[in-house]
């Protein structure tokens, strides 16, 4: 790449020009983990991802270059907020495997995309049975349990995830299984946001 300023030559995934120290657009092939300097790989050691955060935005917040003419103020302004949108979809591990599928060509969140689990939908009719009760009944006690209950499940799904990202067979092998369990998480995070929802209503002072 060339820098726009003095026509120097800039290396993929630098945000500043080595000679004259402008800000560079951001790279055309630069993704959320290398805009972290991070690898592409699902275990990540999020008080590092924090560390690279924090020390990226730093050298590239907008406020660091108010004084800069107005080509560099707008980059400035790109990297921070696609630094920001890296770092919120990596700290997140459903959304860091979603996208992980996604540059695999497995789009898992893409609108309508469905991934056929059959096994899982009995058990989807159950939670919605026992969570329909608790919230008739107002039933506190039982909506914290379902939260827990799916939480915990949560936790079992990203030790599964985490499993198959570490099978060297998982890119051709094993998207949709994986795929299949993020569509559970998803669902299950529903079930907790019902659920707390329902308990923090029925906690509420009836009107007379």
């Amino acid at each position: 790449m060339t820098c726009w300023s003095c026509s120097a030559e800039v290396a993929e995934g630098e945000p500043a020009c080595g000679a004259c120290r402008k800000l560079q657009p951001v790279g055309r092939r630069q993704d959320a983990f290398s805009l972290l300097g991070l690898p592409r790989e699902f275990l990540l050691d999020l008080a590092d991802l924090e560390r690279r955060f924090r020390e990226r935005s730093r050298r590239l917040h907008p406020d660091r270059f108010a004084r800069a003419e107005p080509r560099e103020r707008r980059l400035s302004l790109e990297h921070a907020t696609r630094l920001n949108d890296a770092y919120r979809l990596l700290k997140d591990w459903r959304a860091r495997a979603g996208y992980l599928l996604k540059l695999a060509g497995t789009d898992v969140f893409a609108e309508g995309r469905t991934f056929a689990d059959p096994d899982f939908l009995e058990e989807q009719l159950e939670w919605r049975e026992a969570l329909a009760l608790a919230r008739a009944d107002g039933d506190a006690a039982r909506l914290a349990a379902i939260a827990e209950d799916a939480r915990r499940r949560l936790a079992r799904l990203e030790d599964e995830v985490a499993r198959r990202f570490a099978d060297e067979r998982w890119f051709s092998d094993l998207p949709v299984d994986i795929a299949r369990r993020l569509s559970r998480a998803r669902y299950y995070d529903n079930i907790v946001a019902d659920a707390e929802r329902a308990s923090a209503t029925s906690a509420q002072p009836q009107g007379t």
